[in-house]
């Protein structure tokens, strides 16, 4: 009940940043002036949330295939470290050289990237920043992250909007 309530937290928090937003889906965009302006926001709350719960669906079917130990996340997305160490978490401000590597849920290559970060910057997905602050130097960890956790209902250049991602994480050396 308690992840059901944090979800639906997230998802009205993206809710609310999404009313500014212009690029809203086409049945939202086609409404007729009868209409009160509350409904857009309505429907674009009713299709998140199928959305929302589609994702948690197939996130949790494709755990349930795979052999690795995963621990779902109060936020809603699953992980599973790879590679252990038995080293100190990383701190917040410090700074790492992250190789992400990401894929959909059928397997299809999204993204294979290494990039200097700061642990706890904010500028990562909610799903890749808390599970770097779990890890350590060396350490691998694979994130099953529904898109609401990941890159959301925008997207990015390369991620499609509404995307669940496999995601597996790679703390390098500097």
């Amino acid at each position: 009940m308690r992840r059901l309530a944090i979800r639906l937290l997230v998802i009205g928090y993206w809710l609310l940043w999404m009313v500014g937003c212009t690029q809203q889906p086409q049945q939202v965009r086609r409404l007729s002036e009868k209409q009160e302006p509350d409904s857009a926001l309505m429907a674009q709350m009713a299709f998140n949330m199928q959305m929302a719960s589609a994702a948690d669906k197939a996130c949790r079917e494709w755990v349930n295939n795979d052999s690795a130990a995963y621990v779902l996340d109060d936020f809603g997305f699953w992980y599973a470290k790879i590679i252990r160490q038995h080293a100190d978490s990383l701190q917040t401000g410090e700074h790492i050289l992250l190789h992400m590597q990401m894929s959909e849920l059928d397997g299809s290559l999204v993204a294979d990237v290494e990039e200097p970060v700061v642990v706890g910057s904010g500028e990562l997905p909610m799903a890749i920043n808390r599970s770097i602050k779990q890890m350590s130097r060396g350490e691998q960890m694979r994130i099953i992250a529904p898109w609401y956790t990941a890159y959301g209902t925008e997207g990015t250049r390369i991620i499609k909007p509404y995307t669940n991602l496999v995601i597996t994480l790679t703390i390098n050396n500097e």
